[in-house]
C-alpha cells in the first residue's frame, strides 16, 4: 500500500483493490484554505489513480462546517471520478459525520451518480462493506445464462 502525505492529509492507496484511504490531521480546520487545497488534491489523486472505493477518516474534526468553496469543489469533482463506493468512518463528532454524509448524498442524488455511500465504524467495516456490495453487483442474475 502506497502512502502519500500532502500538507496535513495522508492518503493510503491499495492499488490492487482500488481503495484509497484519506485522513486529515486533527489540527486542520475544515473552514481553512489549507483544507480546501487538500480536497482538490484528493480529487486529483482519485482521478489519476482511477480509485473506485474511498474511505474517509476525518479523525477528530477541528471544528467548523464545510465551506461553500469545499462544497463547490465536491460538486465540480465528484461527477468526474470513477468512484463507486464512499465509506465515511464514524468520528467522535456526530454532527460533522452527518454533515459530510448529507452533502455527499445530496450530490449523488442530484447528479444521479452511480456511487453508494455508507457511514461505518472503522476501516475493517468499510472494506467488508465494499466486498459485500461488489459481490452483489458481480453475481449473475438468477435465470440468466452467462455467455
Amino acid at each position: 500500500m502506497g502512502v502519500t502525505r500532502y500538507d496535513l492529509m495522508e492518503l493510503a492507496h491499495d492499488e490492487a483493490k482500488g481503495i484509497l484511504q484519506v485522513s486529515w490531521s486533527d489540527d486542520l480546520s475544515v473552514e481553512s484554505d489549507r483544507f480546501l487545497q487538500t480536497v482538490v488534491y484528493l480529487f486529483t489523486t482519485i482521478q489519476q489513480q482511477k480509485v473506485s472505493h474511498l474511505i474517509i477518516d476525518s479523525g477528530l474534526p477541528a471544528g467548523g462546517v464545510l465551506t461553500e468553496e469545499v462544497i463547490q469543489s465536491f460538486i465540480h469533482h465528484i461527477p468526474h471520478t470513477p468512484l463507486k463506493h464512499i465509506a465515511i468512518l464514524e468520528s467522535p463528532d456526530y454532527l460533522w459525520d452527518n454533515n459530510l454524509l448529507q452533502v455527499i448524498s445530496l450530490l449523488i442524488t442530484t447528479y444521479r451518480l452511480p456511487i453508494a455511500i455508507e457511514l461505518v465504524k472503522d476501516r475493517t467495516a468499510a472494506r467488508e462493506w465494499f466486498s459485500r456490495t461488489m459481490q452483489r453487483t458481480s453475481v449473475p442474475k438468477a435465470g440468466k445464462a452467462e455467455n
